[in-house]
């Protein structure tokens, strides 16, 4: 069973991590058999430790009575897009003494899958003649360059610089970015290779919001739909009504309402994975042969300001009467408001002890007093 003092919990954006004991290891093999009769498992590269505890927790899961595919070896957005092209529910990816859990393609788990895999009280195994088996899913990894170099144009007008925290995933986008010219454009992946970062001399630091807003914009530009998360600014949608285009929410904890939205993330794959945003970004700076800084003058101006809230020792009462107060509209992703400085949406945590905020305004100054207003009222003031 899980130990009372680490249990599996969900981050900000609906993915669950957890720390990989042994005892948690079994559970959680159990856990994922009971919600899906095939889970992806990889651990990263250059860790003994995850690899042994992946080996752990596949085999769990065959004897829970699932299929285990087993990635000895893959960093998080190799395993993701195994995951698509194997159409793979669910996948658990081990790196050092963390593990994380996700819906294909890193779509965030829905809440239906959050409950089972947080909450199931006990491991339970099925009689050796209904074990179910441990594949070998290494050959998977390919996968991952061919989806980033079917996006990539054949020349871009920057040279670009990776830097990433992570040596497995820094190797393999180096090798995939070859072919610019120009000024250098320094691309920054978050070591899981979820976020994005650039920065360019002639713009300075565009932050992984702005990264997605620009590729939203061509999108629309182009005639096309897109899929964002909650957490994204709604600026999104100004930016799309201006082409006649619209923008499908997918929650982080999704209730079933928002398939048609996680469907066109799944195509989409800019929302959950930093290396095709980063394919999609230099695609489309490649196609429209603008500078960089004429296509940030494209954007309506968007600055956000992220929090994690303590809620007061009321618990949920404080978050009710700001919601009352302010006429907050409740959303699959929580309480959305705004008034004349901005929006905000406010996302309680499963605990009840805090909550996400996001807020956004047209200048930083404006989003950050915002934030901190709204911090005040819920009693992290």
């Amino acid at each position: 069973m899980f130990q009372q003092s680490q249990p599996l919990l969900p981050e900000d954006d609906g993915v669950l991590s957890g720390t990989p004991t042994p005892d948690n290891l079994i559970q959680l093999g159990a856990s994922l058999a009971a919600a899906s009769a095939q889970i992806l498992i990889g651990a990263e590269p250059d860790s003994a430790f995850s690899g042994a505890a992946a080996g752990i927790l596949a085999g769990a899961c065959a004897a829970a009575g699932s299929s285990a595919v087993l990635v000895p070896c893959a960093t998080l957005p190799e395993l993701s897009a195994a995951s698509i092209a194997a159409d793979l529910p669910l996948l658990v990816h081990l790196a050092e003494h963390r593990l994380r859990v996700f819906a294909k393609g890193m779509l965030p788990l829905t809440a239906a899958w959050q409950t089972l895999l947080c909450d199931q009280p006990q491991a339970e195994w099925c009689a050796p003649s209904q074990y179910g088996e441990v594949l070998n899913g290494s050959g998977l990894t390919s996968l991952f360059s061919a989806r980033i170099r079917e996006r990539l144009p054949d020349s871009f007008p920057v040279l670009p610089e990776i830097t990433t925290g992570s040596a497995p995933l820094y190797r393999k986008m180096a090798q995939l970015l070859r072919g610019g010219r120009g000024q250098l454009l320094t691309i920054q992946l978050s070591s899981d290779g979820r976020k994005l970062a650039l920065y360019h001399t002639d713009c300075g630091w565009i932050f992984h919001e702005k990264v997605l807003l620009l590729v939203c914009q061509q999108y629309f530009v182009q005639g096309k739909d897109v899929a964002l998360p909650y957490w994204m600014p709604r600026a999104a949608e100004d930016m799309a009504r201006k082409y006649g285009r619209n923008v499908l929410r997918y929650a982080s904890c999704s209730d079933g309402t928002d398939n048609i939205a996680r469907t066109l993330a799944l195509a989409q794959g800019f929302t959950l994975d930093a290396a095709i945003l980063c394919a999609e970004f230099l695609r489309l700076l490649s196609e429209h042969r603008m500078s960089l800084k004429e296509w940030l003058r494209c954007l309506p101006p968007c600055h956000t300001v992220h929090r994690i809230v303590r809620l007061d020792a009321q618990g949920g009462n404080s978050l009710q009467t700001w919601q009352a107060n302010v006429n907050a509209a409740q959303t699959a992703e929580g309480y959305f408001a705004e008034d004349a400085r901005g929006r905000v949406l406010v996302r309680p945590s499963r605990t009840g002890k805090t909550a996400a905020l996001f807020a956004e305004a047209d200048s930083i100054e404006t989003a950050s007093e915002l934030a901190g207003d709204i911090c005040a009222r819920l009693g992290d003031g």
